[in-house]
């Protein structure tokens, strides 16, 4: 009689892993130390996590997204996969049944800083510069993660409290922020909405 024993981390990381599936929308959402889940929002061309619609923009709209086609990429240090889209990028439209008018934007690519950017906020654009990466985007389950020049699979994503959006809860997102600033928050992006939502 053959039998086959996995370790129990394995066996739901695996149903965990092929949950994703070929060109899906899905919102994201952050989620880190009291900031529980709060859905991404499109506000002038910025990528901003809030819980309620951001009041100080122009064009506002929470964000659905679109992942083409993944494919599973094994990962060596842990024996799991990783998703990881043919082109890699994020597509962002705005959630139209949550708002009262149509945004302005539409197949708004979301973007991380290069490595070498001063700036480290991201936001969402239809013709990336060449200090603002589009085709890094990697799934760990649901988590999101950005492949990194020398291959490796990292999450650096942190908010902070918005200047401009202070009154209504809402924080900016940004990428690879290596100061000590003490009101950056470490968080991670998951296409998981919370529970309470």
């Amino acid at each position: 009689m053959l039998s086959f024993k996995a370790p129990l981390w394995f066996v739901s990381l695996a149903a965990v892993v092929s949950t994703a599936s070929a060109a899906q929308t899905f919102g994201l959402y952050a989620y880190g130390e009291n900031v529980g889940g709060l859905p991404l929002y499109y506000v002038d061309g910025s990528a901003v996590v809030s819980p309620k619609t951001p009041e100080n923009g122009t064009d506002v709209a929470p964000v659905v997204c679109m992942s083409p086609s993944p494919i599973t990429i094994p990962v060596k240090l842990t024996g799991s996969s990783v998703n990881k889209d043919s082109d890699n990028e994020l597509i962002g439209n705005p959630n139209t049944t949550s708002t009262a008018s149509a945004p302005a934007f539409t197949d708004a690519s979301l973007f991380v800083p290069s490595a070498d950017s001063s700036d480290k906020e991201m936001g969402f654009t239809s013709d990336p510069s060449s200090n603002q990466v589009t085709n890094k985007f990697v799934w760990y389950g649901n988590f999101l993660l950005v492949e990194n020049d020398s291959g490796e699979y990292t999450s650096l994503f942190s908010v902070k409290k918005s200047s401009s959006h202070d009154e209504d809860g809402s924080y900016d997102l940004y990428w690879n922020v290596t100061d000590s600033d003490e009101e950056v928050i470490t968080i991670s992006m998951r296409s998981v909405a919370p529970s309470n939502a």
